[in-house]
């Protein structure tokens, strides 16, 4: 199973759901580095404060918080802040997304990381093991929870599609007032038409929509009743480039006399 997704950098990423081993792979990576850490922390707190500063109560709860930053903790912050990639899975060339494809947030990182604690630490990673088996994308049950799976990253290089206007909204686009958009939004808008064809259809209907309903905030009056949303944005944008152009040829005389002057 295979999804494509675009980065804000316009490059288009071939993505599949990792394999059980390529997963296992990546959380022995995570979990060797976990062991380590808990091994050497402790070493360290004791050679630099010293044994005989806290009292076995105080000593436990350390230890604890130990655990408790090592499992959850980290985990956490580092996906969160990688956008689901840990070590092992960035050694793997493996990436935590949502079902939709976007990037994991802090909800979803926390869910994996409690859940995970369960599944691949108490139980030694049999019951993930199981039940990713069990499904084509390979989740374990953090995933389920979280709405996410492990995906195989593979970087591939991004085509310019020319923006076209359909013919059927011509006129309407003609007489349409079409205030500046926000690059971001604009930007989004031309990959997505870019690629719209490569996208799963369920992905490329909800991203449609989405992407028209943000656009359609900055035309007035909207399209005429039942327009796809992909047409509406195309014709969107060729216009907004098309009034751009006239703008720029316009100002060119006076830019050029203001430059001989």
């Amino acid at each position: 199973m295979s999804d494509e997704i675009l980065t804000g950098e316009g490059v288009s990423l071939q993505i599949s759901a990792a394999s059980v081993i390529a997963r296992a792979g990546a959380w022995l990576i995570d979990a060797v580095v976990t062991v380590v850490a808990l091994v050497l922390l402790p070493t360290l707190l004791v050679s630099v404060v010293g044994v005989d500063q806290y009292d076995e109560a105080m000593a436990q709860a350390i230890v604890y918080a130990l655990a408790f930053g090592v499992f959850l903790g980290v985990p956490v912050t580092v996906e969160t802040l990688s956008r689901g990639r840990s070590l092992g899975k960035l050694a793997l060339g493996l990436q935590v997304i949502r079902d939709d494809g976007g990037p994991i947030r802090l909800r979803h990182a926390t869910v994996r990381a409690l859940v995970g604690f369960f599944e691949l630490w108490l139980l030694l990673g049999g019951l993930a093991f199981v039940v990713s088996m069990l499904n084509d994308r390979g989740k374990r049950v953090g995933d389920f929870l979280a709405g996410t799976y492990v995906a195989r990253m593979r970087g591939v290089r991004s085509t310019i599609v020319p923006l076209w206007l359909p013919p059927e909204l011509n006129g309407w686009v003609q007489l349409t007032d079409i205030r500046p958009l926000p690059d971001g939004l604009a930007l989004r808008a031309r990959q997505f038409l870019a690629r719209a064809g490569q996208f799963p259809p369920h992905v490329r209907h909800r991203l449609g929509l989405r992407l028209a309903a943000q656009v359609e905030l900055f035309v007035a009056p909207a399209p005429p009743w039942g327009t796809h949303a992909e047409a509406f944005l195309a014709a969107v944008l060729f216009e907004r480039r098309r009034r751009e152009q006239e703008a720029l040829d316009r100002s060119r005389p006076r830019l050029a006399a203001q430059l001989a002057g």
